[in-house]
């Protein structure tokens, strides 16, 4: 299969490094306006002024009513808004560039408008700025102390505030074009401009954060697979880690081959101690036999024979059988009856075959099964014939009126069964070669019950394993919920 063409890390490091620079350009920005905040000390000088000017205004308009007893309020409309305009007039005289006036809350309208200096195109009151002074004045109202606004319209600044007093608002506007603070403009072009490369940068490197996590997460997933099931191949990866995948499945071929090499290898080791143990294993019991036979015939010949002596036979016979029953089974045995199976079921008939030695030494058995029922695809004889071995390891490492905990639970993709003893902790030098065929510490052991128990384990496409602690020892025994590939191989 193709792969698409890679994408080098120094590309995405190139990408990297033009988005941190993006970003130390947008960071530099702020820190300059920060220092300069060129708007920020206008915006606030113009309400300043503005405010000052407006309670300016108001006072001036209090004095008035207080000096002429309220008399301002029977004058026609034309006469209060030249009156008013005076006092609009003398105020805004200190305040160059603002223009200000009062409005009426009852009648809804501005009166005592001006703007000194103006000219008339800049004297005239615009629809926006009768929008203005309306707000103002309802704010002003409502909040009952001055209030103020600011607000950019196009390329020009608007500044205004207002305060109230009974029936009339007194309020004041301000205007500033852009073209007068050309700081202000041209940092607002920069900065959406590096906004725009830092969001460019910043989508850059999530796009290759994605990639890159989604490839490591990929080829992890892979190599838990492999684990377990050596056929699996990683699929294809974009970039560069699409060939650290084809890297792996070439690594993983040559583990197949080198495992089926080791294999090989580990029988013929195997096959060695097989056969010295089984020189061993057979000479004692057919010495037995011998000396047996030697001792009926003669007494035989004496007529004195007894049955112990046949019967002593027959038992070495049956020892020899068992000897030859484990080398049998210690080769690869065929699994006709493999299927799913209930796992419950066969640990309980397993218990039941060593209840008797269980019996003598006074050793209680106890299990903890889940409530759901467990499933493996497995040979039911042969894990029986593990689980007796195990069994009778743990009984016999257990002191007397001990414990054997038996547990199962799923850990997918296998059922996982512990055997627990309360015995002495497996000594170091011994824990290398505790499933080595014909090693064993017991006196009359053979040393074939964990080799045989480790064989059939593998042949499932399970596994077992050990832990050995000053409290006892446990074994666990994986077996499959279902069989792959590898198994069937």
């Amino acid at each position: 299969m193709r792969l698409p063409a890679p994408v080098s890390f120094r590309s995405q490091a190139f990408i990297i490094g033009a988005a941190a620079l993006a970003v130390f350009a947008l960071a530099t920005l702020i820190i300059r306006d920060a220092v300069f905040a060129t708007e920020g000390r206008l915006l606030g000088d113009a309400r300043r002024r503005c405010t000052a000017a407006c309670l300016e205004i108001l006072k001036q308009y209090q004095d008035r009513i207080d000096y002429t007893d309220d008399l301002l309020h029977e004058l026609p409309a034309y006469a209060q808004d030249t009156s008013l305009k005076g006092i609009t007039s003398t105020v805004l005289m200190a305040y160059p560039e603002i223009k200000g006036g009062m409005f009426l809350t009852k009648e809804v309208r501005i009166t005592g408008y001006s703007f000194p200096n103006a000219t008339p195109e800049e004297a005239a009151i615009t629809d926006t700025d009768t929008e203005v002074i309306q707000l103002l004045a309802e704010q002003a109202s409502m909040a009952g102390e001055p209030v103020t606004y600011s607000n950019w319209l196009g390329n020009e600044l608007i500044v205004g505030a207002a305060a109230a007093s009974d029936e009339i608002v007194a309020w004041t506007l301000y205007r500033a074009p852009a073209s007068r603070y050309p700081l202000i403009d041209a940092n607002h072009w920069l900065l959406a401009a590096l906004v725009f490369s830092s969001l460019l940068g910043v989508g850059g490197i999530i796009s290759i954060w994605y990639r890159l996590h989604s490839g490591i997460r990929a080829i992890q997933g892979g190599l838990h697979r492999l684990e377990t099931d050596f056929s699996f191949r990683l699929p294809a990866v974009r970039g560069d880690l699409g060939l650290v995948a084809l890297d792996i499945n070439s690594m993983a071929e040559r583990r197949m081959a080198l495992e089926e090499k080791l294999r090989q290898q580990d029988r013929l080791a195997a096959l060695g101690k097989v056969v010295s143990g089984v020189a061993h294993e057979v000479r004692n019991p057919l010495n037995s036999i011998k000396l047996t036979l030697q001792l009926l015939e003669r007494r035989l010949k004496k007529g004195v024979a007894v049955s112990s002596e046949v019967t002593e036979c027959l038992e070495e016979i049956d020892r020899l059988d068992a000897i030859v029953g484990r080398l049998l089974a210690f080769g690869r045995p065929s699994m006709t009856s493999r299927r799913p199976q209930e796992i419950a079921p066969i640990v309980q008939q397993a218990m039941r075959m060593v209840q008797d030695q269980a019996r003598k030494k006074n050793i209680r058995m106890e299990t903890r099964f889940p409530e759901t029922e467990l499933f493996a695809d497995i040979d039911g004889q042969q894990i029986v014939q593990v689980l007796i071995n195990l069994l009778l390891n743990a009984i016999e490492a257990s002191v007397d009126a001990g414990t054997v905990a038996i547990s199962a639970e799923a850990a997918p993709p296998y059922v996982r069964i512990n055997i627990t003893d309360e015995g002495v902790r497996i000594p170091d030098d011994v824990r290398p070669h505790i499933f080595d065929a014909y090693y064993t510490t017991k006196p009359e052991g053979n040393g074939l019950g964990l080799a045989v128990s480790r064989e059939i384990t593998m042949n499932h496409g399970g596994r077992l394993e050990f832990e050995s602690e000053e409290a006892g020892t446990t074994f666990s025994l994986f077996l499959p919920i279902e069989r792959t590939s590898a198994d069937a191989a």
